[in-house]
């Protein structure tokens, strides 16, 4: 083997190593324990037990920078599911914008790298299948309808309540 050749498999066992090292973090044994004990992902690490307590919000976001799908799978979670996971009382402001964005059925944000075709279809695949959440009656103007509005009540004249 050439110089090159062997320089790149001692770098690929290196971040395979980093990798297992990563796997075997508590951390990233609970929350994948967690997923699937709750039926959300599969897994071929063996050796992961199911856990059934919440696992904060902190350690998921973690254990999604080792397993891509985690990433993937967070957002549904929070906004379909969110008893899985022991949330803090200020959620990160990414989190926050991606849960507003589903729950709201506005223009989903990317989400730490991961992009919104890649999570937006596990919305429906967690907590009731084929179910996305439905956005409140109290948000479904639009900003411009609300002006609208307001400036039609402001030009129409005050009708008087009888008493």
């Amino acid at each position: 083997m050439t110089r090159a050749q062997d320089d790149l498999q001692a770098r690929a066992r290196k971040r395979y190593q980093t990798l297992r090292r990563k796997q075997r973090d508590p951390r990233f044994r609970k929350v994948i324990g967690r997923f699937v004990a709750e039926g959300l992902l599969a897994t071929t690490i063996k050796g992961i037990p199911l856990y059934d307590k919440r696992v904060p919000l902190e350690e998921a976001l973690w254990a999604g920078t080792v397993e891509p799908r985690i990433m993937e799978l967070l957002p549904a979670v929070l906004v379909k599911k969110p008893q899985l996971l022991r949330l803090p009382k200020d959620l990160p402001d990414d989190v926050a914008a991606v849960m507003h964005a589903i729950r709201h059925g506005k223009a989903a944000p990317s989400f730490r790298g991961v992009s919104p075709d890649r999570y937006l279809p596990w919305v429906t695949e967690v907590g009731r299948k084929g179910k996305s959440p439905s956005v409140l009656k109290s948000f479904r103007f639009k900003h411009e309808d609300v002006l609208r509005l307001s400036r039609l009540r402001r030009s129409l004249p005050h009708a008087q309540t009888p008493r």
